[in-house]
């Protein structure tokens, strides 16, 4: 069996960051999500073989993650040319995928619980499809599973009325049987083969689909919102570490400050993490914050917030932000602030600032 693993999508409700880099190499606690999914594939299931699927941007993944042989993987490659539904991803990479069953994943997706068990379920009862679904407060953005018992009844994507609150995950077991039953099903009203409605096919023609429940942490991606509820997650599963420096400064909580960076005069409050080469001075930081590698930090207050490798922050106090590669953030020194001293907490802006972005105030 191997991992189809979908990576094509424009990424549109996280513009402006996949104007320059596609949503599912945005960093999480300074990692792509892709590696998180990776990992998450080599040490959750017994699975080998990822057949990755991207748009023309393929170059820019295969840098990104290679051969797949660091996390102990086999990475082949399949382009979809315009992103015309899950669906047709699926029929895109069916002669990669061979006349075997498969997991199908959604690259903007981090999950944490093994799947071991769902596989021995799909595999023991034959399944044509195992839908792996979470229960979730709005069920209206979602594709939906009606379900009774084990059998799922009817799925449908999105609807204004939902028949219940049991999304579909992004996680998916199928059978060859899902290509014939894609054949069969027309484009949407958006123009793309939904996904939901080849389910829907697999029960039209009595096949065998179920489903179980995610039980453990599981996120889409794929707003800035939840961005930063990963960064979150994740910044809490951490183990302390300082391998740079720390000068004059108070640390509370878990703080993981990479080698060759240095925090000088300022306050931490973890969950922190600080990748290799920063400079953080005279600032407070924390909680909920990560700065990837080289960033700056002078005379500022950060909190619950993402700074993408190379960002440079002074005088600014920010929340709930995500600031770009490269971006450029200065703010005027207030006269009542003593020379040295971080800002003052408030007000804080809340800011999203793409890749080579510049904001002076």
């Amino acid at each position: 069996m191997k991992v189809l693993l979908l990576c094509g999508g424009e990424g549109t409700r996280l513009r402006p960051f996949t104007h320059s880099i596609p949503k599912q190499l945005l960093p999480v606690v300074n990692k792509p999500i892709l590696h998180h999914i990776l990992e998450w594939v080599a040490a959750k299931t017994p699975l080998r073989e990822v057949v990755l699927l991207t748009g023309e941007n393929q170059e820019i993944f295969r840098q990104a993650v290679g051969d797949g042989s660091r996390w102990g993987l086999q990475i082949s490659y399949v382009c979809q040319p315009r992103p015309l539904g899950l669906a047709h991803a699926v029929l895109t990479a069916e002669t990669a995928l061979g006349k075997e069953a498969f997991l199908m994943y959604l690259g903007d997706n981090l999950l944490e619980e093994s799947v071991g068990e769902y596989l021995c379920v799909f595999e023991e009862k034959h399944l044509d499809s195992l839908l792996l679904l979470r229960k979730v407060p709005d069920p209206e953005n979602y594709g939906i599973a009606e379900i009774a018992g084990d059998r799922v009844l009817r799925v449908v994507e999105k609807p204004e009325k939902p028949p219940g609150n049991l999304a579909l995950s992004g996680l998916y077991l199928f059978s060859p049987a899902i290509f014939q039953s894609i054949r069969n099903i027309s484009p949407s009203a958006r123009g793309e083969l939904e996904i939901t409605d080849a389910i829907q096919n697999l029960l039209d023609r009595r096949k065998k689909v179920e489903y179980r429940l995610l039980t453990g942490w599981w996120l889409d991606t794929g707003s800035p919102d939840a961005l930063l509820d990963a960064n979150r997650y994740l910044l809490g599963k951490f183990t302390p570490a300082v391998l740079g420096r720390v000068i004059n400064s108070r640390v509370n909580g878990c703080l993981y400050l990479e080698r060759e960076s240095s925090i000088e005069n300022s306050q931490i409050n973890g969950p922190v993490y600080i990748g290799a080469g920063c400079r953080i001075k005279d600032s407070t930081i924390g909680p909920w914050v990560t700065i990837g590698d080289g960033g700056t930090v002078t005379g500022s207050a950060l909190k619950n917030s993402i700074l993408f490798s190379g960002a440079q922050v002074e005088n600014f106090a920010l929340h709930q932000s995500i600031i770009g590669r490269r971006a450029l953030l200065t703010g005027r020194h207030r006269p009542d602030q003593a020379q040295g001293a971080a800002p003052s907490p408030q007000p804080f802006s809340r800011l999203l600032v793409g890749d080579d972005g510049v904001v002076i105030s």
